[in-house]
């Protein structure tokens, strides 16, 4: 073998991964429970183009329009496929350029559903305050683009406060989410515990020469 097969087979040897690649890779796997939604294609025709929905061919006609349905509803969490759509079409204007031809407008209205579905919404009010997240994101990352672009202080003073405004509504935003996600849930939060003497325990502040260690020595039934 010559030299310069030597050197060639030297350049296309391919590395082993690293045991913390390997690590990365399987907790991305865990993340990734379900399969990405694609909810929107684009059909060609002889003179144009046209956004669809992207129907599962191989499925027969009652099963192709479940999918889409399930598909809709996990990532708008509405139990209403129309409502649900109508719920990404408007997100979609919402960060979607009107110039963008349709082979961009479905990948980034399929990008929309993906990042819905990722959120998990689980009804239609947890499915309103997401698509306002996606929104929100998108349009401060515009504003930060813009700041970053322009050689003008005075032009990127004014975008990075419209992003500062919308990523502080995206931030009020996903809390109102997770406050409604908490919905019903107790919480006990115990400040302090005491075990008296005797084996008898105070849950609560415990002020030390009196209040409730006293009242207990006090009266041991008084209630606490």
């Amino acid at each position: 073998m010559d030299s310069n097969s030597a050197s060639k087979n030297k350049k296309t040897s391919c590395r082993d991964l690293t045991v913390q690649e390997n690590v990365a890779i399987d907790q991305m796997k865990q993340r990734r429970n379900g399969k990405p939604v694609t909810i929107f294609q684009v059909t060609q025709t002889d003179d144009s183009e046209t956004l669809g929905l992207a129907y599962d061919k191989s499925l027969g006609s009652l099963d192709k329009d479940l999918l889409m349905d399930t598909q809709i509803m996990e990532a708008t969490g509405s139990a209403n496929s129309d409502v649900g759509l109508q719920l990404l079409l408007n997100v979609g204007n919402a960060i979607v350029s009107t110039n963008a031809d349709r082979s961009k407008m479905a990948t980034q209205l399929n990008a929309v559903a993906q990042s819905m579905q990722a959120l998990g919404p689980q009804d239609e009010y947890e499915g309103q305050l997401i698509a306002q997240l996606v929104v929100l994101h998108e349009q401060a990352m515009v504003w930060l683009g813009r700041a970053q672009q322009t050689e003008r202080a005075d032009f990127a003073n004014i975008y990075l406060n419209g992003a500062s405004k919308l990523l502080t509504r995206h931030h009020e935003t996903l809390e109102a989410l997770l406050k409604y996600r908490r919905k019903g849930e107790q919480r006990v939060h115990v400040e302090h515990v005491h075990v008296h003497g005797g084996g008898q325990a105070i849950v609560g502040n415990v002020i030390p020469g009196g209040g409730m260690n006293q009242k207990l020595e006090e009266d041991p039934h008084a209630k606490v």
